[in-house]
């Protein structure tokens, strides 16, 4: 993964490059447009693995279950707060630049993006942070499946490595796609433009995003009801209550999985928008 996010870096600046450059790779534009790949790229790698370490012959609701535990592990620690500060201290410092210096300027530019690349620094020191937590919840997830029962994925094993594989280079495809038509844009494009086609992108993404966290939110909140349910269906507890929690929480990644697959297509469909927008920018 690593030497194939330096061979989009290199590919993309070489294109940006050979299109008449005006700045160099150290530019803002650049050093943001490159934190936003890396940012996309690994959260894309997160879901294949995610994906793969469920490709196993065990129970499947067995399975489920343990990958729903192991999210509510990665919740316990309080990594999506504070990537959460982050993006909220990012979006404040780029409304500042807005409001500082204006549209079209090259001050407003460095200013937006040096607030992208903070943001960046911010969410990846709160990931090392976790970095130990996150280890631990991935290790109790190996002990969970470990118990499970002998089973098989519907499509099974090899299949449904196939088609984590499948997700993942498609996902990185549009990672690089956008990382590419930005890197392009810092050198030749019009800062104005540029940066109105960012803020857009913003924008576009924002109901998909609220759509999800509600999604997300009504799963959660649908397992915590259904946990309750089961306690005071079995009351003496025994194999009987582990297996309707078990059912439950299965139930719950499954919402989770709906959840996101449902928000594919609209930051897909962000992101091609962005990409023609910048496209139609006249040169800087």
């Amino acid at each position: 993964m690593i030497r194939l996010l330096s061979i989009v870096v290199l590919a993309a600046s070489a294109a940006a490059l050979a299109a008449g450059p005006t700045r160099v790779c150290t530019d803002p534009c650049f050093q943001a447009a490159e934190a936003g790949l890396r940012d996309c790229v690994s959260s894309a790698k997160g879901v294949f693995l995610d994906t793969v370490d469920g490709c196993v012959a065990k129970d499947r609701v067995c399975v489920d279950a343990c990958r729903s535990e192991r999210q509510d592990c990665r919740d316990a620690t309080r990594l999506g707060a504070g990537i959460a500060r982050c993006l909220a201290e990012e979006e404040a410092n780029k409304e500042e630049c807005r409001r500082r210096f204006p549209i079209g300027s090259r001050l407003r530019e460095v200013c937006i993006d040096k607030a992208e690349i903070q943001g960046f620094l911010c969410r990846n020191h709160v990931r090392r942070n976790f970095a130990h937590e996150l280890r631990a919840c991935q290790q109790a997830y190996k002990q969970c499946t470990g118990v499970c029962l002998p089973g098989a994925p519907p499509e099974g094993i090899q299949a449904c490595k196939e088609e984590g594989r499948a997700a993942l280079q498609s996902a990185v495809h549009r990672c690089r796609l956008a990382f590419q038509t930005t890197a392009a844009a810092c050198f030749d494009k019009d800062v104005s433009c540029l940066q109105s086609c960012m803020d857009a992108r913003d924008v576009c993404g924002a109901p998909t995003q609220a759509a999800l966290a509600a999604a997300i939110a009504t799963c959660l909140s649908q397992e915590a009801a259904a946990l309750v349910s089961c306690q005071m269906a079995n009351p003496g507890g025994g194999s009987a209550l582990d297996q309707c929690n078990m059912n439950v929480r299965a139930s719950a990644f499954t919402c989770r999985q709906a959840a996101l697959a449902a928000s594919v297509p609209g930051f897909t469909a962000c992101t091609q928008q962005y990409i023609g927008c910048v496209h139609a920018c006249p040169k800087g």
